[in-house]
């Protein structure tokens, strides 16, 4: 029975493969792609704010001045990198109609090649900065950009450029439910060490006037995150479409009014201090990055719903992809592979942070794993996460094989590397980890690490139901 529902829909779409969606993924890649750009956006905003900042009170002496302009150049990359995500999900009306769906990873490309030769550009004229560092960090910079112009010159991706992306058997939803279900599952972690600290704490906490306003935030950004695995879990279990858009927009709602709170709670808390606008622009970027996501996943949602609604009886039949929304996860592996080997490329290339002597080049490696072991430990994970990542991407035979076996490795890996880690963790115990801030981040950053691979093991090796069919129910409709 499965074979006879999806043949007729893998002839009209012409699928490369037979277990991979319509649209070959490429929803999921968008809301990626949306959500980075935001993020990215976010943090270079705050840093540029930084660096406008220092440069006024330094007068605009010193590398203050290039570095704004590598900060405002970033930022701009980070609106085309999201905009391509956009043009991926949504159609762009043009003087000669729909815009070609992978013109903005072109774009992108683009943009982000003329950004790194300007980041090379200043670094070298300008800052005198040796060669091999900006040719480390300038190959950093472009693994992302030319990871997407590979993959869309795949003939599955390519022959999207000149016509309209369909949309996938289930409309992409599934591939979003997933990344709820890793995302939420990041944030339960991280909220509820921190809650934990916050109520190990209480007294302390609640002698400050806005003590109970910091718990308040902790809570409803807590329950966020059971919101968001909750809606994510149901877009993979459930057959009736009605209850994964009722759940997300749940989620959504909720989450867009912690993100106010917790900015207002937030903003008192710098406030009650010495005033100063570093704290109102810091407020700002929290708030900026909380509301990425619900922002991004309500109106995939919405729009995806309302189309449905407007066509009525001639609507599509709303039933599970071929892939379950593994092709998804595949993007998600290679993206996560391909902003690791970012911050891997300049340590594998220099050798070593000590002696660099940028600041451009230890921001850099800020954003890399803490080295408790051998950098190419790192290095083999990230190709074996990027070769998973490939493999489902395409959904070839053996991607769930390859998935589990990255899941397996990855989770022994980061137990090995982690280690020292651990150890220290032991020593404190968890009993103590409320009185000592920094063995719960490196708890946090732990578990979250985990997250990935074992999320990845239960995804890959869940038992589908490839039957289910759905159809959205009118306003009012008797419920069945």
């Amino acid at each position: 029975m499965s074979q006879d529902l999806n043949a007729p829909q893998a002839q009209t779409t012409s699928l490369v493969d037979p277990n991979v969606p319509a649209d070959q993924g490429l929803s999921a890649l968008g809301l990626l792609m949306q959500l980075a750009g935001s993020v990215y956006a976010g943090f270079g905003a705050l840093f540029l704010f930084v660096l406008l900042t220092a440069a006024a009170a330094m007068g605009g002496r010193g590398e203050a001045g290039m570095m704004i302009l590598i900060a405002a150049a970033s930022v701009a990359r980070s609106f085309v990198h999201r905009m391509a995500g956009t043009d991926l999900l949504y159609r762009r009306q043009t003087l000669d109609g729909v815009a070609n769906p992978l013109a903005g990873i072109k774009r992108y490309f683009l943009v982000s090649l003329g950004h790194t030769a300007l980041v090379a550009l200043v670094m070298k004229s300008k800052m005198h900065v040796p060669g091999k560092v900006v040719l480390a960090i300038s190959a950093g910079l472009m693994v992302w950009p030319a990871v997407l112009a590979v993959m869309t010159q795949l003939p599955r991706f390519k022959r999207f450029g000149g016509s309209e992306l369909p949309v996938a058997e289930d409309k992409g939803f599934e591939g979003a439910s997933i990344f709820m279900i890793v995302f939420g599952a990041c944030g339960t972690l991280a909220m509820g060490l921190v809650l934990y600290v916050f109520l190990d704490n209480v007294d302390s906490i609640m002698k400050q006037t806005v003590g109970l306003l910091l718990i308040a935030s902790a809570v409803m950004l807590f329950i966020r995150s059971i919101f968001h695995v909750q809606a994510g879990l149901a877009g993979i279990r459930e057959t009736s479409v009605d209850r994964t858009v009722e759940l997300t927009n749940r989620y959504a709602n909720f989450a867009i009014i912690a993100s106010f709170c917790t900015g207002g709670a937030l903003l008192l808390t710098f406030m009650m201090g010495r005033p100063d606008p570093s704290a109102i622009a810091i407020v700002c970027a929290i708030s900026w990055l909380l509301l990425a996501w619900p922002m991004v996943i309500r109106r995939f949602y919405s729009e995806r719903q309302f189309g449905e609604l407007m066509a009525g009886d001639g609507a599509s039949l709303h039933r599970r992809a071929p892939d379950a929304g593994l092709t998804g996860l595949g993007w998600l592996l290679l993206g996560l592979a391909a902003m690791q080997a970012t911050s891997l490329l300049p340590q594998v290339i220099l050798g070593s942070s000590e002696g660099v002597g940028n600041k451009l080049a230890e921001m850099m490696y800020m954003f890399s794993p803490p080295g408790f072991r051998s950098v190419w430990w790192d290095v083999g994970m990230v190709a074996l996460q990027a070769w998973a990542g490939f493999e489902l991407i395409r959904m070839s035979p053996h991607s769930r094989i390859i998935g589990s076996s990255f899941a397996v490795v990855a989770t022994a890996l980061t137990l090995y590397v982690k280690w020292p880690m651990l150890k220290g963790i032991g020593k404190v115990g968890f009993g103590g980890l409320g009185r000592n801030p920094g063995a719960v981040m490196m708890f946090v950053q732990l578990a979250i690490a985990l997250v990935i691979p074992v999320t990845t093991l239960l995804l890959v090796n869940r038992k589908i139901t490839p039957t289910a069919t759905a159809r959205y129910k009118p306003s009012g409709a008797p419920q069945g």
